[in-house]
């Protein structure tokens, strides 16, 4: 079927339209992409980077501002990896961000930059500066699960050693201790019912017997109170009656006592001189007596029966 000369002029119109919009597209995207302009940075990770590739984004606050260009070994620390990034321009880079190393949990296992901190007064870091890098959260999620995971390996094995055949007996033998006390404390509870029942009514009467004797003691202090006062008193009377005394008298009384002591002593020497030879035969008689009694003692202990037998001899005599 051959087509008009109206159709084709269509469809030239079409494709000529169609050409225009993708090529007036690409050239706008070229374009932007020419007149915009991107400032580069640096930042040094002390960690893996599997995930970062050359593309990824770098993002501030979740707004992406910028790429990863390319990624270097540092060849002064073999364990740091350099990345270098570039930001659009017009983007608050301060000194006082952080570049942290974000993803990698995905399915893709793909990871991007994300620059966080500073404030606006902060200065700018300069063009091509290095940003400090912070410890991602899969390396410090990492970090924490082997401490957790040393310390569980810790308990394990703490576990098997307090679970092992020797502590195993020894709990046994804990076990059945803590029973025979239970079981011997029941007996005794059994037994001791009623006297430990009755113990809050002694603690009652103690209680009482301690008020009565606080009390008995409150009166005994006011009557040595009332005594003492009335000792003091008798004492200033007495004082008061010594001073008026003449100290003559007072040193003919003194002489006078002492006079009837010696003479009293000398009557007590005397007799005690006279009645020498009874005192002693008294004291021999005694401990004859005290002899008697300890021998007649011992018989009875030694042969508690003389005791019946003597009562049935005097029976039998009368």
């Amino acid at each position: 079927m051959e087509t008009t000369k109206a159709e084709r002029i269509r469809l030239g119109i079409f494709v000529l339209c169609v050409s225009s919009m993708i090529l007036g597209t690409a050239a706008f995207l070229v374009g932007k992409k020419i007149t915009e302009k991107y400032i580069p940075y640096k930042t040094r990770f002390m960690e893996s980077v599997d995930g970062l590739n050359p593309g990824a984004k770098v993002k501030l606050n979740g707004i992406v501002v910028g790429q990863v260009t390319h990624l270097e070994v540092d060849k002064e620390d073999l364990t740091a990896v350099i990345v270098n990034f570039e930001v659009s321009a017009g983007t608050p880079v301060k000194t006082t961000m952080t570049a942290n190393l974000i993803g990698g949990i995905s399915l893709t296992g793909l990871k991007s930059i994300e620059l966080s901190g500073g404030a606006p007064g902060d200065p700018n870091t300069p063009r091509g500066d290095f940003i400090k890098s912070s410890v991602s959260g899969l390396k410090q999620i990492s970090g924490q699960a082997e401490i957790m995971a040393e310390k569980i390996e810790s308990i394990m094995n703490n576990l098997l050693n307090i679970t092992n055949e020797y502590n195993q007996r020894r709990f046994t033998n804990i076990a059945t201790n803590l029973d025979n006390i239970t079981t011997r404390l029941d007996a005794v509870w059994g037994k001791n019912t009623s006297d430990i029942n009755e113990i809050p009514k002694y603690a009652k009467q103690l209680l009482e017997n301690s008020n009565a004797v606080a009390e008995e003691s409150k009166t005994t202090v006011h009557r040595m109170t009332v005594a003492l006062a009335k000792l003091d008193s008798l004492l200033s009377h007495t004082d008061k009656k010594v001073q008026n005394m003449p100290i003559e008298a007072l040193v003919k009384s003194a002489n006078d006592a002492a006079k009837s002591i010696e003479l009293l002593a000398k009557r007590s020497d005397q007799l005690v001189y006279r009645n020498q030879e009874d005192l002693s035969v008294t004291v021999r008689y005694l401990r004859e007596a005290v002899e008697n009694l300890n021998d007649v003692s011992r018989q009875v202990r030694e042969n508690p029966s003389l005791l019946i037998r003597g009562e049935e001899k005097q029976q039998r005599v009368r």
